[in-house]
């Protein structure tokens, strides 16, 4: 079992869903747990009752309205499954209190992921400092890096990552950036409308860095991650 943590104070759902069909269209199977503070994922799936949920969208399994990273590994047990049936786990977090320290330590990848916005990227340093010192983690726990909703405009990668210059953890890999345009934005909100995780329509610019990412993510090869977001774009669910 994979654990990937994506921890970000910026709306991040788009890219967790395309993840997973792709990683689920490749034969895997995959759990999205949604550690987000609104809980959102239930809204786009069609279970936004405020009850504990695992449902299966697209291909895959959604965790909602959980308060832990634990509470799903206890709710996957009486149910008679287990986490570790699951290739990978992905979980997107907004605070750092919802998952425990031991996950935190194990996670295979722990992302930080962060959008243009000043706001954003201001916060981001000191909730990087709480979540050392609440979960009293060691300095030298490595974070990849991505920047999302990249636009055409005069500010530079190395500029926007200064926000964090200070951090108290170590940046590894390459820091990848994900354009956004109006057609992107028009998919994700389609796609919200019509609960489904249609990729096809999104921009070859788009599809080609996420591609690099899931390359980064999975060490696949280009031609492996090329064929597994074709199958993505075909299959439906």
């Amino acid at each position: 079992m994979q654990t990937w943590i994506f921890a970000g104070l910026c709306e991040k759902n788009d890219l967790m869903l395309y993840l997973c069909k792709i990683l689920a269209t490749s034969g895997k199977r995959v759990l999205l747990v949604d550690g987000t503070l609104q809980q959102k994922y239930g809204y786009g799936v069609g279970e936004s009752q405020q009850s504990l949920r695992i449902t299966e969208f697209e291909g895959f399994d959604i965790a909602c309205q959980f308060v832990t990273s634990s509470a799903v590994a206890s709710h996957l047990e009486a149910s008679g499954e287990q986490l570790e049936a699951y290739d990978y786990v992905l979980y997107d977090m907004e605070t750092s209190h919802f998952a425990s320290r031991d996950l935190w330590l194990t996670a295979d990848i722990r992302v930080w992921v962060s959008d243009y916005e000043r706001y954003n990227l201001e916060r981001g340093q000191g909730w990087l400092r709480r979540l050392l010192e609440e979960q009293s983690l060691p300095a030298e726990l490595p974070f990849q890096r991505i920047l999302i909703n990249a636009v055409d405009c005069k500010l530079e990668a190395r500029y926007l990552w200064a926000y964090l210059e200070g951090s108290p953890f170590v940046w590894t890999g390459e820091s990848l950036m994900l354009p956004w345009d109006e057609l992107t934005a028009a998919v994700k909100l389609e796609n919200e409308h019509h609960r489904r995780i249609h990729l096809a329509p999104l921009s070859r610019n788009y599809k080609k860095s996420l591609c690099r990412l899931v390359e980064q993510l999975t060490g696949w090869e280009n031609v492996q991650s090329r064929r597994a977001i074709k199958e993505a774009e075909r299959m439906r669910a």
